[in-house]
């Protein structure tokens, strides 16, 4: 059987759109193994996941690197590249990726999680949370300021306070926001 028509077979009886999109990253993700390579949920995909789908979206954002592996890796599952977006119109599915290397959570503490069977690796807690607080701090963004709440809150007692204290400290904005949460989460 095709990569592709593992992936069509198995969405085939998927009505939920994250979980559609969560087995396409998983078997993106296997087929990716052999040549080293780990995809990593980042973005708006990884805020629909933490928070169980309170925010939503339509695409996939990715950290990883860029390169002919990658692009294999999705003709094989029968992706057509369009610009820096993988696209299947079939499946409802829209990657973009590659997201530009170093993107955080390439290198921190990931959150991985088993989709019917298939590795998904997401961005940490953490280096979300601290993604959506530069959002809020520096673009001035309400947006990302609710959801950077949202996620200290639901995930108070999990999330490493020290970690974010640490990678937050050299801008004070960063460091203020950061002492606004922990106070309102009690942390």
């Amino acid at each position: 059987m095709t990569q592709a028509r593992d992936l069509e077979d198995r969405l085939h009886d998927v009505d939920d759109p994250r979980k559609r999109r969560l087995i396409a990253l998983g078997l993106l993700t296997k087929t990716l193994a052999p040549q080293g390579i780990e995809p990593i949920l980042v973005g708006g995909g990884a805020l629909e996941f933490y928070t169980a789908g309170g925010y939503a979206t339509s695409d996939i954002d990715l950290a990883m690197p860029s390169g002919e592996s990658v692009d294999a890796a999705f003709a094989e599952l029968g992706f057509r590249k369009e610009g820096r977006y993988w696209m299947r119109a079939d499946l409802d599915l829209l990657f973009e990726a590659p997201a530009p290397a170093g993107l955080p959570g390439e290198d921190a503490p990931r959150t991985e999680i088993d989709v019917d069977g298939l590795r998904v690796v997401v961005i940490g807690i953490e280096d979300l949370l601290l993604d959506r607080l530069r959002a809020w701090v520096h673009w001035h963004s309400g947006e990302d300021e609710r959801w950077a709440r949202r996620l200290a809150l639901l995930y108070a007692d999990r999330i490493d306070w020290q970690y974010l204290r640490e990678r937050s400290k050299g801008v004070a904005e960063e460091a203020d926001a950061l002492a606004q949460l922990a106070e309102e989460a009690d942390r």
